[in-house]
């Protein structure tokens, strides 16, 4: 302990020799992370020229990013972070904190003093240097570091939740052009069947209660198609607010492409909690946190003395006259009624709540995971009889009651109540399939990394 005390003030001595502290955690640090973690090409921001006025925070496309109309998953993520307002204010805050690493790497500056000459006595000037702040400068820097980095890693876990909002959207979005297109070839089938029953009440094959029937069908199925359509316009607006475009003409023409979801099982529970604890931006922030707690204790420690440096310039001849003498001295505080009980007891506290916050953000990391996980683990397991067993039957029973009807066995109404399974059936299917998204996006903000492949 000694020794490292030792080594701390022999450093802090030396620390004129040193030039600024430096910390690799920038913007362009979060979007390199982020493009890892989330998977995705996320955009940089630091070279770009700052535009004045208005069009300063306009919305754009980034270079990767070619159209919106056919906007793939992974492009959507990146053009949500590159036109996102809130992240870059997020992002601003590292200026703050970056601002605050080099004022605590700052070396103190000397104070001055001069004694006027009055009557008799001389002019006489005094220099002070705080010692005491050099020697509390490693744990300052220290903790500063710390601090920055913790706010770069918590930044990147804000990207993270927003990539996983931009991923749950745009899964929705694509959803709901498939709702809408079943909504509307259903809408179809029965009006023509609608026509097809009118006709052949005219001619006397049925009755008038089949025929209004029928009706009552096609009108019904053409009110949830056109409400598919409103439904879809919603959940476009959400994705385009969520990729800055809410106010610009580039989304006007938003539109996502459809694409299989993805099947695969989760890996096991173990594994994906081990690479959450390793990998979260937030249980690494909640860990910095205890650091540079941890490095305020010391700091509040090394303030119980408060030490300066003196050299005065007295003239010891006659008035007016040389020789001047230079006295170096000390000075400090004697710590006898008050040595820093306010600090140190606060930072001893500020210390105890940064571990308990390092555990619960590891417990809520596994929590998290095996929550999303087990979300996916059901949503496959629901979807799969669905896809594999009931809506092939449903196609099948469709199939059956046409031809009954068409030889005269069964009644049109079989074959409307048999449409209406299947649509029901395919519609069970699609929204079981958005399930597996929003769990698999879950999944990954949970683990802290993209564990599974774009669509």
């Amino acid at each position: 302990m000694l020794r490292r005390f030792a080594f701390r003030v022999t450093f802090a001595l030396a620390s004129p020799l040193f030039g600024c502290a430096s910390s690799p955690y920038d913007a362009a640090w979060v979007g390199k992370e982020l493009s890892q973690h989330a998977g995705g090409e996320v955009p940089d921001r630091s070279g770009q020229a700052l535009k004045s006025g208005k069009d300063r925070f306009a919305p754009s496309l980034p270079k990767n990013v070619r159209d919106v109309g056919a906007l793939s998953e992974d492009d959507a993520v990146s053009l949500a972070l590159w036109n996102s307002a809130q992240f870059r204010a997020d992002l601003a805050q590292l200026g703050v904190a970056r601002a605050e690493l080099d004022d605590a790497a700052a070396l103190p500056n000397p104070n001055l003093s001069f004694l006027f000459p009055v009557s008799t006595r001389q002019l006489e000037l005094s220099a002070q240097y705080p010692v005491s702040q050099l020697i509390q400068r490693p744990w300052r820097v220290a903790a500063a570091k710390y601090e920055l980095e913790r706010t770069a890693r918590s930044l990147l876990q804000s990207g993270l939740d927003a990539v996983r909002d931009v991923r749950i959207a745009w899964a929705e979005l694509e959803a709901a052009k498939r709702r809408r297109k079943l909504r509307e070839r259903a809408e179809e089938l029965l009006r023509k069947s609608a026509e097809l029953a009118a006709t052949r009440f005219g001619n006397g094959d049925i009755s008038q209660l089949e025929a209004d029937l029928v009706k009552a069908e096609s009108l019904a199925a053409a009110e949830l198609a056109s409400r598919s359509a409103r439904e879809e316009g919603l959940v476009r607006t959400r994705l385009r607010q969520l990729l800055g475009l809410a106010e610009s003409p580039i989304g006007a023409n938003l539109d996502v492409p459809e694409t299989a979801v993805t099947l695969g099982p989760p890996k096991d529970a173990p594994e994906l909690e081990r690479v959450a604890i390793a990998s979260r931006p937030d249980v690494h922030a909640a860990e910095l946190a205890v650091r540079a707690a941890g490095e305020r204790v010391g700091l509040e420690r090394a303030r119980i003395v408060q030490l300066f440096a003196r050299l005065d310039a007295k003239p010891v001849g006659p008035a007016g006259g040389a020789p001047l003498v230079f006295p170096p001295g000390v000075g400090g505080d004697i710590p006898i009624f008050n040595p820093n009980n306010l600090g140190r007891g606060r930072a001893d506290a500020e210390l105890e709540r940064a571990s308990c916050a390092y555990l619960v953000a590891r417990q809520q990391a596994v929590t998290d995971v095996r929550t999303a996980r087990q979300e996916l683990v059901m949503a496959l397991a629901s979807r799969e009889p669905w896809a594999s067993t009931i809506v092939p039957l449903q196609e099948k029973n469709v199939a059956a009651a046409m031809h009954a009807y068409e030889s005269g066995a069964e009644a049109y109404l079989v074959v409307i109540e048999a449409l209406r399974r299947l649509v029901d059936a395919k519609l069970r299917e699609l929204e079981l399939g958005l399930d597996i998204s929003r769990a698999r996006a879950r999944l990954d903000r949970a683990v802290g990394w993209r564990i599974h492949g774009s669509r």
